[in-house]
């Protein structure tokens, strides 16, 4: 077996490959979105799409990304759907609430009023988006209930504000990106936000079961949501 290191020729097709797999996985997300008809196939392919962008990522995807995409889009459909119908319930109410401030005033801020209502819904929907993310990725680490996903992807975001800001900030990165070189959207529209989405969350989830692991040990008797619950909170920040 040759352990001599790597050249740049080897590392090249390293990239090379990693690339193609990034493509791969984002047209694996749009079939798999569309496969639930966008609503219900939405999260589950979100949650594939990260769960193999994270072995990706770690150097562990193999030979058998599509295998590996809905073996995961299967065995997480309804967890995934479950945990992320908040998030449509949520979106359609943040829509509805953007259209009652623009609509009267012809899409012109017109009043303190509606510039404070304008504030607080995209707050709300910054705030909705994060925890959103943090749902995807919660969902492919762990097989927790719905209820319990929702609290840890709403509480996590405010108390790990340095992961939050670095989320929304490369969410906005992406955005800009794409909209300068349009031609990268459908190669890597999905797959690229949700890789550096999916990282930075489930490193804070890392550092977070390090500082539980560190600190007492959990009760025998502790119910999951209990053990969730102690997850969620803990006070060391990114």
């Amino acid at each position: 077996m040759n352990d001599a290191p790597m050249g740049w020729a080897g590392r090249l097709m390293q990239w090379l490959g990693f690339a193609t797999r990034l493509v791969l996985v984002n047209v694996l997300f749009v079939v798999g979105a569309l496969a639930g008809l966008v609503l219900f196939g939405l999260f589950p392919a979100a949650v594939a799409a990260i769960t193999v962008l994270g072995r990706l990522r770690l150097g562990d995807a193999g030979e058998h990304v599509v295998r590996d995409f809905a073996r995961v889009y299967r065995s997480r459909f309804w967890q995934a759907n479950r945990a992320g119908g908040i998030f449509w319930v949520a979106g359609v109410v943040l829509f509805l609430n953007m259209l009652t401030v623009w609509a009267p005033s012809g899409g012109a801020v017109s009043s303190p009023v509606q510039a404070v209502l304008l504030v607080l819904a995209v707050a709300a929907g910054l705030g909705t988006l994060a925890a959103a993310a943090t749902a995807v990725a919660l969902c492919s680490r762990y097989g927790d209930p719905a209820a319990s996903t929702w609290r840890t992807a709403f509480v996590l975001p405010l108390v790990s504000p340095l992961m939050s800001l670095s989320l929304l900030a490369t969410l906005a990165a992406a955005v800009v990106v794409f909209s300068v070189l349009p031609v990268l959207v459908p190669l890597v529209g999905a797959s690229l936000p949700l890789l550096l989405s999916g990282w930075l969350v489930e490193r804070r989830l890392a550092v977070l079961e390090a500082s539980q692991a560190a600190g007492p040990a959990a009760p025998a008797d502790a119910t999951p949501t209990q053990t969730e619950a102690a997850r969620a909170t803990t006070p060391a920040l990114a």
